[in-house]
C-alpha cells in the first residue's frame, strides 16, 4: 500500500467521493469491506459507515441482551456489561444523520430505552447528531422515543406528518405528547438549529415553539391553520433567517398586521431574508411586504395565491410594495395565481383573471430581474406593445415565462377563452432589448405575421435564447410555416428547442423543418 493512503486528509477525501453515491446500500457495503483492509483505515471508515442511518436498528443490534421480534424488541437479560454499553456508545458517537419512518419502525420497550439512556432522561445518546428526519403517519401515537434523536449539535430537523388519516372515516389527529415534548426539547437543547421543516397536521403548541428558535436560517412551514399571527410575527423578526417557505391560507391580514405592529423589533422585520416562498391571499402578502426592509436583500420570491376566485388586481398593492422594497435586490420572481372556477359566484360577471400590463406595471422597478415566471389560470392579456414595454423593463432578463400551460378551451369555462393579442412581431423587440434571454414562454397569435423582411436572412446578434414555447389558439386560422420559421430565425437564430402549445393534437414539424433549414441544420441532421 502506498504511504499516501495513510494520510487521513487524503483518505477522507477519497471516502467523500465514495459517499457521494445516491445509492446508499452499495456504499455501506463498500465501507464495511474497507473497514477490514487495515487498522489505519478502520477509524475513518467507521465514521462514514455510521454517518447516516435509516433507523436506530443497527445500533440496537449491538446490544447483546436485546433481540428483534415481530413488533419490536425484547430483553433477554436485565443486565448488560459496561463494555457493551461503551461499545454501542462508541458507534453512536459517529452518527450524524438519522431518519425515522413510522411505517417501518418497531416499538422500543422502556427497558431497552433505559439501557440506551442509562436511566438519565437528559442523556444524549447521539452526541454528534446534526440532522433528523421524522416521517410519521400516526403522530398521535407514541411509536418512537424522541429523546433518541436529540443532540446539542443538531442543525437540521424535518418533521413530516400526514394531513389526513389513513382511514377515510377518521379525521387526522394532532401529534401526541411525545412528539410535542421532543420538539420543546429541540428548542431548548439545540440552540444552534439552522434548518427546520414542518409539514402536516401539527398543533399550535408546536408552531408556537418555533418562535423560540431565533437561530434558524431556513424555515419551511406547511401546517394548515396551526400557525398563529403572533408566531409569524416572531419568525419575521429572526435575525439570521435567509430562506422562508410558508403557507398562510387561513390567516387574517388584519390580525397579522396587528401582531406585527405589536412586536416591532428594533432591527426591523426580515433583516436577512433572501428567499421567500409564500402561499396566501393578496392582503396577507401585502401585510408582509409592507414590513420588508427599505433596502433589503430579498433575491428570490415565489407568490402563490389560494384558489378562491378574485380579480388579479387584488395583487396590485402587494406588487407595488415589492417594487419599492426589492427594486435593487430581486433577481427571481414567480407568481402563481390559480382559481377554482367552480367557486365563481356569478359566471355572467366573472372576476378579472387576465393579467395585463397595468397589473404588472409596479414590477417595472425591478430592473435587475433575471427570471420572471407568470402562471395564471388564463393567459395574460398582452399585446405586442405590452411585450415591448416588458422587454425594456428588464434588460437583464434571462428566463421569461408569461404562460406555462396550453391555451385550451376545455381547461376553463368558455367565457375566459381568449385569442392572444401578441404576435410574432414582438419577438424582434424581445431579441433587441433582452440580449441575455435564454428561455422564453409566451402566448401569441402565430397566424398574424409581420411583413416579410428584405433581405430575409439578416439576423441580429441575439444568440443566447435556446428554448422557446409559444402558447397559441389557432381557431382554424391558417399558419404560414415558412413565414413563421423566418420570423423566429430572424429574432433568435440559435434556438435548440421550439415548442407550440395549442391545446390540441397538432403537428408543427413543418415549422421546425423550415426553421432548422434556414442555417442548414436540417441537412446536417439528415447527414447524421
Amino acid at each position: 500500500m502506498h504511504s499516501v493512503l495513510l494520510i487521513d486528509e487524503i483518505l477522507r477525501a477519497i471516502f467523500d467521493h465514495l459517499d457521494g453515491d445516491f445509492d446508499r446500500p452499495p456504499v455501506v457495503q463498500s465501507f464495511a469491506r474497507l473497514a477490514t483492509v487495515c487498522h489505519a483505515w478502520k477509524d475513518p471508515v467507521l465514521d462514514y459507515l455510521w454517518d447516516s442511518l435509516g433507523s436506530v436498528d443497527p445500533l440496537l443490534a449491538l446490544l447483546p441482551n436485546v433481540t428483534r421480534v415481530d413488533n419490536g424488541y425484547q430483553l433477554t437479560s436485565e443486565t448488560v456489561s459496561q463494555d457493551a454499553l461503551a461499545n454501542i456508545a462508541a458507534y453512536a458517537s459517529r452518527v450524524r444523520s438519522v431518519s425515522h419512518h413510522s411505517r417501518t419502525s418497531v416499538k422500543i420497550p422502556p427497558a431497552v430505552l433505559a439501557l440506551l439512556m442509562r436511566d438519565d432522561p437528559e442523556q444524549i445518546f447521539l452526541p454528534a447528531l446534526r440532522s433528523v428526519r421524522l416521517v410519521l403517519s400516526d403522530a398521535n401515537k407514541r411509536k418512537i422515543p424522541p429523546t433518541l434523536y436529540l443532540s446539542r449539535n443538531l442543525r437540521s430537523v424535518s418533521i413530516d406528518i400526514s394531513f389526513v388519516s389513513r382511514k377515510a372515516s377518521e379525521v387526522a389527529m394532532q401529534p401526541g405528547e411525545a412528539l410535542c415534548t421532543y420538539f420543546d426539547a429541540v428548542a431548548r437543547v439545540a440552540t444552534r438549529l439552522e434548518h427546520l421543516r414542518l409539514r402536516g397536521r401539527v398543533c399550535e403548541r408546536m408552531t408556537d415553539t418555533v418562535a423560540l428558535m431565533p437561530s434558524l436560517r431556513c424555515l419551511y412551514l406547511c401546517v394548515g391553520k396551526d400557525l398563529s399571527p403572533r408566531t409569524l410575527a416572531a419568525i419575521a423578526a429572526f435575525p439570521h433567517l435567509r430562506d422562508l417557505r410558508i403557507q398562510l391560507d387561513a390567516l387574517d391580514a388584519a390580525v397579522l398586521g396587528e401582531a406585527l405592529d405589536a412586536l416591532a423589533p428594533a432591527a426591523g422585520f426580515f433583516p436577512a431574508l433572501e428567499v421567500l416562498h409564500v402561499r396566501a391571499a393578496p392582503p396577507v402578502v401585502e401585510a408582509l411586504f409592507a414590513r420588508l426592509p427599505p433596502s433589503g436583500c430579498l433575491q428570490t420570491l415565489r407568490l402563490e395565491s389560494d384558489f378562491k376566485p378574485r380579480s388579479v388586481d387584488a395583487w396590485a398593492p402587494a406588487l407595488a410594495l415589492l417594487g419599492e422594497h426589492a427594486a435593487h435586490s430581486l433577481r427571481d420572481l414567480a407568481i402563481e395565481s390559480l382559481t377554482n372556477f367552480c367557486e365563481v359566484p356569478d359566471h355572467a360577471f366573472p372576476p378579472k383573471l387576465h393579467f395585463t400590463l397595468d397589473t404588472l406595471a409596479p414590477l417595472a422597478k425591478l430592473a435587475g430581474l433575471r427570471r420572471f415566471c407568470l402562471d395564471p389560470s388564463v393567459p395574460a392579456d398582452l399585446s405586442d406593445a405590452d411585450l415591448a414595454a416588458i422587454a425594456r423593463w428588464w434588460p437583464c432578463i434571462e428566463e421569461l415565462g408569461l404562460w406555462t400551460r396550453p391555451v385550451d378551451a376545455f381547461d376553463y369555462p368558455a367565457y375566459f377563452t381568449m385569442q392572444p393579442r401578441a404576435t410574432p412581431a414582438s419577438l424582434a423587440v424581445l431579441s433587441a432589448h433582452c440580449p441575455q434571454l435564454r428561455a422564453l414562454t409566451v402566448p401569441m397569435d402565430v397566424s398574424v405575421l409581420p411583413p416579410r423582411a428584405h433581405p430575409p436572412m439578416v439576423v441580429p446578434a441575439q444568440t443566447a435564447l435556446e428554448s422557446i414555447t409559444i402558447g397559441c389558439a389557432r381557431q382554424g386560422k391558417a399558419v404560414d410555416p415558412v413565414g413563421l420559421a423566418e420570423c423566429l430565425y430572424r429574432a433568435f437564430p440559435a434556438l435548440k428547442a421550439v415548442e407550440f402549445e395549442c391545446g390540441e393534437e397538432t403537428s408543427w414539424g413543418d415549422v421546425l423543418e423550415e426553421y432548422y433549414g434556414l442555417d442548414g441544420r436540417s441537412a446536417q441532421m439528415a447527414a447524421l
